[in-house]
């Protein structure tokens, strides 16, 4: 008998010294969201100053950044992990910032086919997320994508850093200031173990109708506030599916009109378009 008194007393104890459980954050119901992926980069090249302010301008909800990290540590915003330079592939985590300074992102937009190529791009250059940051500041709300973050040790820490230190989390806004993004799930928990209150989207790339099981989904609301998938695989059941779980969901990318009427009509709470001009002007039309 005294031995199972000790047995509870101990439990209690354990019990009460264990971690409490942070609960995600929910994203607000309402606007639906319009995330300019990459900026407007249908209209200039992405990720560059130009992209986000026509993005901006335009009354997209967020801007998104792709988060890469080079070989001297700085966190540099550009969506592939590699790029060429002097017929050369370099991996960005192999390259200093200051080789990187040598790349023109704007010479893969600035085609002859391309009617919105311009010459006043080509002196662009990859910025580094610190320089986005002190370039809007607030003015603006960001959606961060921690590409492979497995190359980049450490990088969820460094990440919260700096938006910590541009006041950029833990605000009370109309909508969340910064919503981080990945398709690993292992670097959002510990985004969510360094910063609970800010709303993070888990990320699946699906090659048929998307097949989320309640359970899955139920597994994801434990650090995520929601999901992002690929626009054409997105069906009602999956919407009423991921409502359920409590999770809001994002696809993308979606650049015509019908697309993104169908997505809409189907209840998704927002998309990421290369053109926020398409989509706000679809909202902005009175109901039938």
């Amino acid at each position: 008998m005294k031995v199972l008194k000790v047995v509870t007393l101990l439990l209690l104890f354990l019990s009460g010294c264990s971690p409490t459980y942070k609960q995600p954050v929910s994203l607000p119901s309402e606007p639906f969201l319009v995330i300019a992926h990459r900026g407007a980069s249908a209209y200039a090249p992405a990720h560059t100053f130009p992209s986000y302010e026509l993005a901006i301008e335009m009354g997209a909800h967020y801007i998104e950044l792709d988060l890469h990290r080079t070989k001297d540590g700085k966190l540099v915003v550009l969506h592939n992990d590699s790029i060429e330079l002097n017929g050369s592939e370099l991996e960005i985590d192999e390259i200093t910032s200051d080789t990187l300074s040598a790349f023109k992102p704007a010479e893969e937009f600035n085609q002859p086919t391309n009617q919105f190529a311009s010459q006043r791009f080509a002196s662009l250059r990859v910025p580094s997320l610190e320089q986005v940051l002190r370039e809007f500041g607030d003015s603006t709300n960001y959606y961060i994508e921690i590409k492979s973050p497995e190359r980049y040790p450490g990088i969820e820490q460094q990440l919260i850093d700096q938006l910590d230190g541009h006041h950029l989390l833990d605000r009370d806004d109309p909508i969340p200031k910064v919503i981080i993004q990945s398709f690993s799930s292992d670097s959002l928990k510990k985004v969510h173990e360094l910063s609970p209150a800010t709303p993070l989207i888990q990320l699946y790339s699906l090659k048929e109708k998307a097949k989320l099981s309640p359970s899955k989904l139920k597994q994801v609301s434990q650090y995520a506030s929601g999901v992002g998938v690929n626009a054409e695989v997105v069906t009602k059941q999956l919407v009423e599916t991921v409502h359920q779980a409590g999770l809001a969901i994002h696809p993308f990318t979606v650049n015509e009109s019908e697309q993104a009427s169908t997505l809409i009509s189907l209840g998704v709470n927002g998309v990421f378009t290369d053109r926020p001009d398409l989509i706000i002007n679809l909202l902005h039309q009175p109901s039938e």
